[in-house]
């Protein structure tokens, strides 16, 4: 019996995972929404999503962004697999006092590996990649997601890419079958373009074990060092909008890093669906020297009364380096007229949440190509 995966994951997964569309096909013209777009049989396909954001913070001025162009690039022959996401974030921005302009237009090679596919229990990855630590960050794409705002535990204490080396595949266990990712990090030499808290000197791994057709549990686990040239969030200027990433909206003084202090980071996850029902959590523990962190969220997905619409509920907790723990809530809809296609709109409410999550409105739209 097939894996009932959580909903929005699953939207993405026959994008990143399919195979090209052959010959017999239609030639790769018979595009679909969704799917990208596979050119003849070369092996390579394209695709992507985009997302547009509007947000209503209270207390701080209101902005709007064509947030995300990511595009896809995958290519695959026998044993060998590549992918890149290349995108352009603030392609296009305005807010309160401000025309809409290009000027914080900014491109990033997102992701950028290459995978050699021994067989399905044993891949060699090198490259650029997501961070295998939680849920979110592994399938982060906005179209697949349920609301604008990302949770603070998803992004705060790592980095969510990471560049070197991994190991990856699945297993059986106890009849169940068990997803792992092994990795260690090459240092900052190979992406010069580095996230907020870029990790150095990194190994780490995460496990997903498929109990039931609609239960998973993952285990993460990181140890790392936080490299000295880095950027806490912090530090981001006080005109960027990153609501779903980034959640800064003006700077804070952050304490400095000991870098030479290794990290240890420790954290679980589940996710539960049924039909269209969907509960995921995902909580992270970080500790190095003095410093000790907890951070978490509990979502809630329940769809209404046979409609595209679903109603959207999460709580968040998280420790921070700057102030006491901050909670928030967070209570949206989401509208899937068709399963690449999402409208969401959510507001957001919480307390010492400030400095990285204020409270507010916000929305976004966002196509998966």
């Amino acid at each position: 019996m097939a894996l009932h995966r959580p909903i929005a994951p699953a939207l993405l997964l026959p994008l990143l995972l399919s195979p090209p569309v052959q010959a017999g096909d239609g030639d790769g013209t018979d595009y679909r929404l969704g799917r990208g777009y596979a050119l003849g049989d070369s092996g390579f396909r394209l695709g992507g999503y985009a997302s547009a954001v509007v947000a209503a913070p209270r207390n701080l001025p209101w902005r709007f962004a064509l947030k995300d162009l990511s595009l896809f690039v995958t290519w695959e022959r026998e044993h060998w697999r590549f992918f890149s996401e290349t995108e352009v974030s603030n392609a296009l921005s305005a807010g309160q006092g401000q025309s809409l302009g290009v000027h914080e237009a900014e491109v990033e090679i997102e992701r950028l590996y290459l995978d050699y596919l021994h067989d399905d229990a044993l891949a060699l990855r090198f490259g650029k990649f997501l961070t295998p630590i939680g849920r979110w960050n592994l399938l982060h794409a906005e179209p697949v997601v349920w609301t604008t705002t990302r949770p603070v535990a998803t992004y705060l204490l790592f980095a969510t890419n990471d560049t070197g080396l991994m190991l990856h595949g699945n297993v059986p266990l106890l009849g169940k079958r068990l997803e792992y990712q092994v990795y260690g990090g090459l240092g900052s030499a190979l992406d010069p373009k580095q996230p907020d808290n870029p990790f150095a000197n990194s190994i780490g791994a995460h496990l997903n074990l498929a109990l039931t057709d609609t239960l998973e549990l993952g285990l993460s686990y990181a140890n790392f060092r936080l490299d000295e040239n880095h950027a806490p969030s912090g530090t981001q200027p006080s005109d960027s909008l990153g609501y779903s990433n980034i959640t800064v909206l003006y700077p804070v003084e952050f304490p400095d890093h000991d870098a030479d202090q290794r990290q240890n980071l420790v954290g679980l996850d589940a996710a539960w669906s049924y039909r269209r029902f969907e509960v995921m959590s995902e909580w992270v523990f970080r500790a190095g020297g003095q410093e000790r962190f907890w951070q978490g969220y509990v979502q809630g997905v329940a769809p209404l009364a046979g409609t595209p619409w679903y109603a959207v509920g999460r709580y968040e907790y998280f420790q921070q380096e700057w102030g006491p723990p901050g909670q928030l809530g967070v209570f949206g809809l989401a509208l899937r007229p068709i399963p690449p296609l999402v409208w969401k709109v959510e507001y957001r409410l919480g307390s010492h949440n400030e400095a990285i999550a204020p409270d507010g409105l916000y929305g976004s739209i966002a196509v998966l190509f």
